[in-house]
């Protein structure tokens, strides 16, 4: 039976497993030396998060339009509250729109090095916005928290095992690619856990 605290929990570990590929693939730009072989990597990291980003994206529109239903007329700070979330949103699917430009050149390209150069940059650049814009943001996160119930969770989650058959084949692709100097980053379960210590 799905819950309340299931329903997040599926939102939570999706959104641990994306963290933990921009994760080592910020790892992966860091090390040294980088050769050839990180380009399959690569590759599988933008096809994951390809996916993943694009799953989070109609999640994230989804719960703004259901606070926007359960707020009405909304007053200005928490308009305001909505409105810079689509911000942000724009600015990922902008980010990620050159991200899978690089990727589908690189997958054309193979080891090419500028093909590989403007990869890396175009990633470090998303890197960057995802960790300073698309993080945790307190005051829709309390917003929801407040106002939404079990069948709001459960629709915006939208548990789909078919997907998640499929995220898992990416994610395994990203964990076989993942060179040997580049570290796992935190497990996807650890974010439930943290849910949970946080909700009681």
């Amino acid at each position: 039976m799905t819950d309340t605290k299931s329903a997040i929990e599926s939102l939570m570990g999706e959104r641990g497993r994306l963290r933990t590929t921009h994760e080592m693939l910020k790892a992966a730009l860091d090390a040294e030396p980088r050769d050839a072989s990180f380009v399959p990597f690569y590759i599988a990291v933008a096809n994951y998060m390809e996916a993943s980003m694009g799953r989070l994206n109609a999640q994230d529109v989804k719960m703004l339009a259901r606070l926007g239903e359960k707020l009405g007329v909304a007053n200005p700070e928490d308009a305001e509250i909505i409105a810079e979330v689509h911000r942000r949103l724009d600015g990922n699917r902008e980010h990620l729109q050159r991200f899978l430009a690089c990727r589908t050149a690189l997958d054309a390209n193979g080891p090419d090095r500028e093909a590989v150069e403007a990869f890396e940059s175009t990633s470090l650049a998303y890197i960057d916005y995802i960790h300073n814009r698309m993080g945790h943001h307190a005051p829709s996160t309390d917003l929801a928290r407040k106002l939404f119930d079990e069948s709001d969770w459960v629709e915006i989650a939208d548990i789909d095992e078919a997907y998640f058959a499929g995220e898992k084949a990416l994610y395994a692709a990203v964990l076989d690619t993942r060179p040997e100097n580049v570290p796992l980053g935190k497990a996807a379960e650890a974010y439930v856990a943290d849910y949970r210590r946080d909700t009681g």
